[in-house]
Order: C-alpha cells, then sequence, then structure tokens
C-alpha cells in the first residue's frame, strides 16, 4: 500500500510541476510581452523629443527670421526719420546763420541763442534716433542668433530623429513578433507581389 502512495504521489506530483512550468512559460511570455511593449514606449519618448527639437527649431528660425523683418523695417523708418531730421536741422541752421549777418547786435544775439538751442535739441533728437537704430541693431543681431539657434536644435533633432526611428521600428518589430501581429500583413503583402 504504501508504494501505491507513493506511485499515486509521483504522478500527482508530475502534474502540478508540469503545470507550474506552463504558468511560469506564460507568465515568461507575458513579461516577454510587457518588455517589448515597455521598449516601444520608450522608443516611442525618445522620437518625441527628438521631434520636441524640430519643433523647437522651426519655431526659433521662423521666430528669428520675423524678428530680422521687423528690424529691417524699423531701420529703413528711422533711416528715413534721420534723413529728414538733418535736412530740417540743416535749413533752420542755415536761415538762423544768414540772421547772424545783420547789422542789428540784438538779432545777432538772438539769433546765437537760437543756434545754439536748436543744436541741443538736435543733438538731444540724435541721440535718441541712435538709441532707437542701436536698439534695431539689437533685435536684429537676435534674430541671427535665433536662426542659428534654430539651426543647431535642427541639426541635433535630426541627428537624434534618426537613430529613434530606428529603435522604434525595430522595438515594434519585435512586439510584432510576440503578438504574431504582422504576420497576416505579410501574407497580404506576398499575394499581392
Amino acid at each position: 500500500m504504501i508504494k501505491y502512495l507513493l506511485v499515486c504521489l509521483f504522478i500527482t506530483s508530475g502534474g502540478i510541476l508540469q503545470a507550474q512550468v506552463t504558468e511560469n512559460e506564460m507568465s515568461r511570455e507575458e513579461l516577454m510581452l510587457k518588455r517589448a511593449q515597455d521598449k516601444v514606449e520608450r522608443a516611442q519618448l525618445s522620437v518625441d523629443r527628438a521631434q520636441a527639437y524640430l519643433d523647437e527649431g522651426d519655431s526659433l528660425i521662423a521666430t528669428g527670421e520675423q524678428m530680422m523683418a521687423e528690424a529691417k523695417a524699423e531701420l529703413k523708418t528711422l533711416k528715413d526719420e534721420r534723413t529728414a531730421m538733418d535736412k530740417a536741422y540743416q535749413s533752420e541752421r542755415k536761415s538762423l546763420e544768414k540772421q547772424l549777418k545783420t547789422d542789428d547786435r540784438t538779432e545777432r544775439d538772438q539769433a546765437r541763442t537760437s543756434i545754439r538751442e536748436r543744436d541741443t535739441r538736435y543733438r538731444d533728437e540724435s541721440r535718441a534716433m541712435n538709441d532707437k537704430i542701436k536698439a534695431a541693431n539689437k533685435k536684429f543681431e537676435k534674430g541671427k542668433d535665433n536662426i542659428d539657434k534654430g539651426r543647431d536644435k535642427l541639426k541635433s533633432g535630426k541627428d537624434k530623429m534618426k537613430p529613434a526611428v530606428k529603435s522604434l521600428e525595430e522595438a515594434e518589430e519585435e512586439l510584432r513578433k510576440l503578438t504574431g501581429a504582422g504576420d497576416d500583413e505579410e501574407l497580404i503583402e506576398e499575394e499581392k507581389e
């Protein structure tokens, strides 16, 4: 009887062990599937990061070009204003210098005073105009810098995108192999050919 019990115990324990092995294999397959899915997610994140670099680069380039265009327009306007201001100053100064040639002493003194006031006003206006020109030039240079930064971002984004896309494709292929999906697509493609 003991032999009979031992044989029964041995047979049932083998079945139990076989069931555990099957469960471990299924959990191993599930684990492999989970790892493949995680790998796809990580690869997708790296593609998204590379795309963010590309988007940021495009944005910087567009902003830089816009800033440069605005600065060019401002510089053109300021140049025209500067020319008009210089012409007005020269014409006023010329008329005041004509008054200096008069014989009346009080008129000459008034003309000198007017010339000094006009020179002071012109100097102040000229400084203000120079400040505006400097600001427009600074805006133009900032636009150039943005374009350079944007190009660098685009370059690094493209450099990051290539391996990221490749790893994503590899991870998706591995996942397809594990899930068995995609086999039907391959068969359909082969039938088309």
